[in-house]
């Protein structure tokens, strides 16, 4: 059976804004909305869990084992029909997320062995338990005006410049390393990784042209490169700089003719790798690390809708949306 990482979120609104637009500067005298954007990770359908097999991916048809599965979303708009930005001001009382930025963590299962810890272990075990530091939700409110019609929804993968160059262990969650942003830094330069995919694949990953390397891991780390300032002199006091590689992929979806109660976004794995074969890797970093000429990177970027080298960047082609109700029905037939 072939699987595609999915990510769902679900606005929990229970509201449709519809009208004629007024003057933008009404916008902010309707009222306050709490709403929870719960997300999911699935698999064709299926809900993707730490230890199960994912079957028939990319190139290769490989199957894998997921290793790791976060990322980071900020500043998560509403668009109106007249191209009004409406915030989404998230719940900063939560570890998970600031007020523009959250943290998402789809591994569920940890396991402890003998006073070690692994989250999103390899295989689940009777020692397996779920993972405290899961989060699929992000809780927030936002101030609309009935007058206006929304018409997309819009966010960030990614983290801000300015959080993005900061010292790590000072920062509040979920920016904190050590702490919830562990392993989701870079270790040889400033920053954080956007999006963090690591999969096993079943054999493990080989290079054509050298017989004597190996690597457990697939990685997709999304991040900003090209940054000339590291964390010693942002210490000292040095401001950062503009990376040459942001990296940020800037994501607007139409909602189409989905009402607010049926909306869903989708995150393609399948599509995104569907021109990688993970059980190879043709040089430098195993996966795609987001390095410049990195041959792993190529296809990611452009499914990302990122520039790559001399490439352009196009329209991304991972996200979506989609009725909620298909999703629901999906899960049902698991």
């Amino acid at each position: 059976m072939k699987h595609a990482f999915s990510v769902l979120v679900l606005i929990s609104s229970g509201f449709l804004i519809n009208g004629c637009g007024s003057d933008s500067s009404s916008i902010n005298s309707g009222s306050s909305i709490d709403i929870a954007i719960p997300f999911r990770v699935v698999a064709n359908n299926e809900t993707i869990r730490c230890g199960e097999t994912i079957y028939g991916l990319g190139l290769g048809n490989t199957d894998i084992k997921l290793a790791d599965a976060r990322l980071f979303i900020h500043d998560i708009l509403f668009v109106t029909d007249q191209n009004i930005e409406i915030p989404i001001n998230l719940d900063a009382g939560l570890a998970s997320q600031q007020t523009n930025i959250a943290l998402l963590d789809f591994r569920d299962k940890i396991e402890t062995e003998e006073g070690t810890t692994e989250v999103c272990a390899e295989n689940n075990t009777p020692n397996s338990a779920d993972n405290p530091h899961y989060n699929d939700t992000i809780h927030g409110f936002v101030t609309v005006d009935p007058a206006y019609t929304i018409s997309h929804i819009k966010f960030t993968l990614g983290v801000p410049f300015q959080k993005n160059h900061a010292n790590q262990s000072d920062a509040i969650e979920p920016l904190r390393n050590p702490g919830l942003a562990t392993g989701m830094h870079w270790n040889w330069q400033n920053g954080y990784k956007f999006a963090n995919f690591d999969v096993r694949p079943i054999g493990g990953v080989t290079r054509p042209l050298d017989a004597t390397w190996s690597s457990p891991k697939w990685n997709l780390h999304i991040g900003s490169t090209g940054c000339a300032i590291g964390v010693s002199d942002l210490n000292s006091g040095t401001q950062p700089e503009a990376c040459l590689a942001p990296n940020r992929t800037i994501v607007t979806l139409p909602l189409t003719s989905i009402n607010w109660d049926e909306i869903a976004i989708e995150f393609d794995y399948s599509a995104l790798v569907a021109m990688s074969n993970l059980a190879e890797d043709n040089g430098q970093a195993p996966g795609c690390m987001s390095g410049g000429t990195d041959p792993e990177c190529e296809h990611i970027f452009e499914k990302l809708g990122l520039p790559w080298g001399a490439n352009e960047a196009e329209d991304q082609s991972v996200f979506s949306i989609v009725a909620l109700s298909e999703m629901l029905h999906a899960n049902h037939a698991e």
